[in-house]
């Protein structure tokens, strides 16, 4: 083959080339440069929706972050509000221990004095009758004084075993 030969090749395959891109940009290149282009919309249509709802996110997350804060707020707050409760009701129930004790108490004292007023008024009465009882007999004997100290003595004993 000659270079003529190959010449004409070379210039049947520039025409040929030549005619095949015209055709191709007559009739495909607009179609394939838009599903070019619709498919690089869609794609950056994608891209700023996944931006977009990345925003909302984190938003939405700020949003949750502080309804979080506020209710962590919330419960500390009432959280506190029962202990001053709990503290309020426990000074009123040792207040009121105390002063119920302070009634026993009274209430004792008062049992005990009446108790001891009682026995000082049996113990009188016991003296009073063991009086009565060592004048009579001193009245129904005839004593003399070494029988007068014998009564004295046994009346003395006679108190010691009540007292």
């Amino acid at each position: 083959m000659g270079n003529g030969q190959i010449l004409k090749e070379v210039i049947v395959q520039i025409l040929g080339f030549g005619v095949v891109f015209l055709v191709l940009k007559k009739f495909a290149w607009s179609g394939l440069l838009g599903m070019i282009d619709a498919r690089r919309k869609k794609i950056e249509d994608g891209f700023k929706d996944i931006e977009n709802q990345k925003k909302g996110l984190e938003n939405l997350e700020k949003e949750y972050r502080a309804r979080l804060e506020n209710i962590e707020q919330e419960a500390r707050t009432k959280l506190q509000e029962a202990a001053n409760v709990g503290v309020a009701l426990a000074k009123d129930i040792q207040e009121k221990a105390r002063h119920d004790a302070q009634k026993l108490i009274d209430r004792a004292k008062s049992e005990i004095d009446q108790d001891i007023e009682k026995a000082k008024l049996g113990f009188r009465d016991e003296i009073v009758a063991l009086a009565s009882l060592m004048t009579e007999k001193i009245l129904r004997e005839k004593i003399d004084a070494r029988e007068h100290e014998k009564l004295v003595d046994r009346f003395i004993k006679d108190l010691e075993k009540v007292g």
